[in-house]
């Protein structure tokens, strides 16, 4: 009875009529979860959710910007021509661990080891954060700090999603992540939404606030003036939200003093100290 099952098991392709190149078209459409799932139902699937040709796509899926023609033009490194070879061997290449994990074991090592690898930049970022907050308030130029560590890094949206977008997070994590997706990897503002809304933070609340030059008027400046704004993460994906993000890309530049971004009203340092025993 066992040897019949198993028998059973190792059925191929050929006798469900489909090509093998169809077949991991259609794989290749899935999640990766579901990848794993499948490979588990029998030796067949396993084989076939393991090739090459699937995870080169679940790997161009998930990191496009890795996969630029000046990078990987074609989808074995082990064709490329001498000059692009010798690019590969730079660390400063972008696709310098890509390669290596691919001459090691293929592409589905080289999905999983750069999906640690992204998660422990993530976590780095997150540190960064936690050590540079106080009173669950962040000035911009340590938010900027953060933003370009996760631009350094390659960091994808699913890897936001994954890392950064969690409830478990400061709100100050969570719209670092939001900013770096909408105006870094240019995420579409529905699909930030959708990601917010599945990650249960849409309703997280942020409060800016920003210090400017007070304005002449009749040969004489008026007082600086501070000025607050609170939003929803979901509110800040929304055109009319803009200027908040303005702001914070801005900067204290020209006419702003300072800029500072905080989980809610109540916890910036603000309320207790004027601007100017805080610089």
């Amino acid at each position: 009875m066992a040897a019949s099952a198993e028998k059973e098991g190792d059925w191929s392709l050929e006798e469900i009529g489909f090509p093998q190149d169809l077949v991991e078209i259609i794989v290749a459409l899935l999640s990766v979860r579901d990848v794993c799932a499948l490979s588990q139902c029998s030796r067949c699937w396993f084989a076939l959710c393991s090739s090459d040709a699937v995870w080169l796509q679940l790997f161009r899926r998930r990191w496009p910007s890795l996969m630029q023609p000046c990078a990987l033009a074609i989808s074995d490194p082990r064709k490329v021509g001498s000059q692009h070879h010798a690019c590969l061997q730079s660390r400063e290449c972008k696709e310098y661990w890509v390669s290596k994990y691919f001459f090691e074991q293929g592409w589905r090592a080289a999905y999983v080891r750069l999906h640690f690898e992204m998660a422990n930049s993530a976590k780095k970022v997150v540190e960064f954060v936690k050590m540079t907050a106080r009173q669950e308030s962040l000035e911009v130029a340590d938010y900027h700090k953060a933003m370009d560590m996760l631009c350094a890094t390659h960091i994808a949206f699913q890897d936001v999603i994954v890392n950064l977008l969690l409830p478990s997070h400061s709100v100050l994590i969570n719209l670092i992540g939001l900013h770096y997706s909408l105006v870094h990897l240019g995420v579409q503002m529905a699909d930030a939404k959708k990601a917010l809304v599945k990650s249960n933070a849409a309703e997280r609340q942020v409060c800016l606030r920003w210090w400017s030059l007070g304005r002449w008027m009749n040969g004489f400046r008026r007082q600086d003036e501070m000025h607050v704004k609170m939003a929803s993460l979901l509110e800040l994906t929304e055109p009319s939200q803009n200027v908040l993000l303005q702001v914070i890309k801005r900067g204290t530049l020209h006419e702003v003093l300072r800029v500072q971004i905080s989980a809610d009203f109540k916890s910036s340092a603000w309320l207790w100290r004027d601007m100017h025993s805080q610089r």
